[in-house]
């Protein structure tokens, strides 16, 4: 037998396996069935920033704290980032190896962290990745230059908010690029690129229906009202395009009506 890879390893343990074993041993499911399931689970309940497995906590300099003080001197705040993604990370880590698996989990805590009202210095991602800073000052850089706003302490305070690396991919999705060739530019897994587009449909699905407020859009659909508002611009830009309007309404239709609520966990089934 053919040695194990380190990824194919990592993929046995954790709770995406734990849960896959349970749907083929437990509810004699096919493998094929059982991963589909998984990947359907994720969809709806996998935008949630709270804590669990993968998740760790550190505290970080409150978003609106101004400069001229030391970082000593400045308000801080509890947040929990997801370190460890599961299976997205080891498709990520087995396709670009570990500095393409540091960078897309970058991109992944530093939005964490704004989402929940903090802004990571370049020190804090050091110290979380265990790397030093002038990897993480390079990695933050390369990122930069592929268009997407790491928004760490001092670039903050430039561009305020930014916009979310998620934006950036399902903009690409909806101008036309297949997924395969989002992968393979922006350097994430198929399966993150596949619901962070149709999280954006739901959104979309959501709008049509009437629902207006981004605080009930991100609560219907799982995500913070950041990205929810920039999902909105998003469409709002866009379905004026006729050939990107082409796009969102096929997206539309695989998304179907129905949108998931994360905060109490219903379905909510729209038309």
């Amino acid at each position: 037998m053919a040695e194990e890879s380190f990824g194919e390893r990592q993929e046995q343990k954790g709770l995406d396996a734990q849960f896959l074993w349970e749907l083929e041993n437990g509810y004699e499911l096919s493998p094929r069935e059982s991963r589909g399931i998984l990947e359907a689970v994720k969809l709806f309940f996998c935008e949630d920033s709270g804590f669990g497995a993968g998740k760790v906590q550190l505290w970080v300099v409150v978003r609106e704290e101004g400069a001229g003080k030391p970082v000593s001197e400045l308000r801080k705040i509890l947040v929990g980032v997801t370190l460890d993604g599961g299976r997205e990370d080891v498709e990520v880590q087995r396709e670009y190896g570990a500095i393409g698996l540091r960078r897309f989990r970058i991109l992944r805590v530093v939005e964490e962290i704004v989402d929940q009202g903090g802004v990571p210095t370049q020190e804090d991602l050091a110290r979380l990745f265990q790397s030093s800073v002038r990897t993480i000052r390079r990695d933050v850089a390369v990122l930069r230059g592929q268009g997407y706003e790491v928004m760490t302490r001092g670039m903050y305070r430039g561009i305020g908010r930014g916009v979310s690396h998620k934006v950036v991919i399902v903009r690409q999705y909806v101008e036309g690029l297949t997924y395969t060739e989002i992968c393979r530019k922006t350097r994430h897994s198929a399966g993150a690129v596949k619901r962070y587009v149709r999280t954006f449909g739901r959104v979309v699905s959501l709008i049509r229906h009437g629902v207006s407020q981004l605080r009930e859009i991100a609560f219907y659909v799982g995500i913070s009202e950041r990205l929810a508002r920039e999902y909105v611009t998003l469409y709002e830009r866009f379905q004026v395009d006729e050939v990107c309007a082409v796009r969102i309404e096929e997206l539309v239709d695989q998304v179907g009506g129905r949108v998931w609520s994360e905060g109490s966990k219903k379905g909510v089934v729209m038309g």
